[in-house]
């Protein structure tokens, strides 16, 4: 555990946030007063601390040290959501001083986790990692699903070898398997199971593709079925947060990186699909927020940004404003409860639920 302590606090597992937390009086020597006062004395301190206090913060780039504009910073505990200003900047008013959970999230940077244990008021500078090759994350391998020829039913626990490269997998219990970082070429992949016919297939791996595999076992020595090979471009980072599962699953509408390459904003991609629409802010018509109908009326759904809620219909996210459809690898929308992922239930999740995935580096 990567701890660091400070008048203001202690930030605790961030390894990759190089943080540094300055207390309002660190630099005129306070740290070494404190030490030479009496222990009663500083007991007396510590019974007038107030029971809130006020962070500031300012968020930087790790390799430049500029000041990086439109950072989410997201305190899970409250439900804070700030976003940070053209200096990099945000302050967090008031909090109660404890431990919090804290998200810092950024199209551009590899996203920030942590825990921020907050003791007195003071100022908070956190310098976030550049993303080196914006959408490198992809899978150059196989995936694939493994059924019965007789039953069609998915067969677990088969065997997905290539004998060339080394490289071994097992079929789920869904009958699913994945064989990822194989280098481009061709390549033989030989499945085996007890009962079945062994059986071996050719394909081709391109760098940045997934070759998705469809291949029935028979038992018996019969001709088997033609293999079906899809070859799609398929982000790593997507298949860990389940996103092209539940696509297969046949719920709500997707979304990915290719089909927002043209979109000037996000919600242009979104509306062409029923049900989806724009409601223009009052105070400035030119900004659009994100709706769904739902009994003849728009609502507004809860909007997760890798995860992490950043809106609902208490507060209104308004999602062309926090991320460019250039930095979005897919997304996710589900009209009212039925559909919706559980863990992404919540107050708005009668209307329904927006997921929005970002594009990842290697």
């Amino acid at each position: 555990m990567i701890e660091w302590a400070t008048e203001s606090g202690r930030l605790h597992g961030l390894p990759q946030w190089l943080a540094r937390v300055v207390g309002t009086a660190c630099l005129t020597g306070v740290a070494s007063a404190l030490a030479a006062l009496p222990a009663t004395a500083t007991s007396a301190q510590e019974t007038r601390l107030p029971d809130t206090v006020t962070i500031s913060g300012k968020v930087l780039d790790e390799v430049t040290g500029d000041p990086i504009s439109g950072v989410v910073v997201r305190l899970t505990a409250p439900g804070l959501t700030l976003v940070s200003d053209e200096e990099g900047g945000f302050a967090i008013e008031r909090i109660v001083r404890g431990s919090y959970q804290v998200h810092l999230i950024h199209p551009d940077y590899l996203r920030l986790d942590g825990d921020l244990e907050v003791e007195r008021s003071g100022e908070l500078a956190l310098r976030m990692t550049p993303i080196a090759a914006p959408g490198s994350d992809m899978i150059t391998g196989v995936v694939g699903i493994v059924t019965d020829r007789a039953s069609g039913r998915p067969v677990p626990e088969v065997v997905a070898r290539l004998p060339g490269v080394g490289r071994t997998a097992r079929t789920d219990d869904e009958g699913r398997f994945i064989l990822a970082e194989l280098p481009p070429g061709r390549h033989e992949v030989a499945f085996s199971h007890l009962g079945y016919q062994p059986r071996s297939v050719s394909v081709e791996v391109q760098a940045g593709h997934a070759t998705r595999l469809q291949v029935t076992l028979a038992v018996d020595a019969i001709a088997l079925d033609p293999i079906e090979v899809e070859v799609e471009r398929r982000q790593a980072n997507l298949d860990r947060v389940g996103f092209y599962q539940r696509r297969e699953d046949g719920w709500g509408h997707f979304v990915e990186h290719d089909e927002l390459e043209y979109a000037a904003r996000v919600t242009d991609a979104l509306t062409r699909f029923p049900g989806v629409t724009t409601v223009p802010d009052p105070r400035m018509p030119s900004r659009q927020f994100l709706a769904l109908r739902r009994m003849g009326a728009p609502c507004f759904p809860a909007v997760y940004l890798d995860g992490v809620p950043i809106g609902d219909a208490r507060s209104v996210a308004g999602i062309n404003d926090i991320v460019s459809p250039l930095a979005v690898a897919g997304i996710e929308i589900y009209r009212g409860t039925a559909g919706t992922p559980p863990q992404y239930w919540g107050t708005s999740s009668s209307c329904g639920a927006v997921l929005i995935w970002l594009r990842r580096g290697g």
